[in-house]
């Protein structure tokens, strides 16, 4: 059956790209990590704020550009859920294959701010940015 091939086909390129977030994120964070703590580390050496001030900034960023990416890797989840609908026999007969960026596009306009905002909060998009930010901001402190 041919809708049956291209869907499932769809559905293997659609999950692939969905782990492929997590992938990307998880080696920004083995990157990243490190860094953030040798501006840490350097900033109190050097007793530079300065210093400091620019690891609050790379790790802000990189916390932004993540839940960014966790906002794409969602905007994925409507169209898994769809094709796993319809390989369970929930879904439409004739529901069209290859319909990743339509799907993608719809809910990426609609929840755009929303995917970002919510995403900032999970745990596993604000580590180790928020730690990096809070340790900094402390340092800074009570300096």
């Amino acid at each position: 059956m041919r809708s049956n091939d291209d869907l499932k086909a769809e559905y293997l390129l659609i999950q692939n790209q969905y782990e492929a977030f997590d992938q990307r994120a998880l080696s920004m964070k083995a990157l990243a990590t490190p860094l953030l703590g040798a501006g840490i580390a350097f900033g109190v050496k050097e007793h530079s704020a300065e210093v400091l001030y620019a690891t609050i900034l790379v790790a802000a960023s990189l916390w932004l550009l993540e839940a960014i990416w966790k906002g794409f890797q969602y905007s994925l989840i409507a169209r898994i859920q769809l094709l796993e609908a319809w390989f369970r026999g929930e879904g439409r007969e004739d529901e069209p294959p290859f319909q990743i960026y339509t799907a993608f596009g719809q809910v990426h306009r609609q929840q755009k701010l929303l995917h970002i905002v919510t995403r900032l909060g999970l745990p596993f998009v604000f580590l180790p940015y928020l730690v990096v930010i809070v340790a900094c901001a402390a340092i800074l402190y009570w300096k």
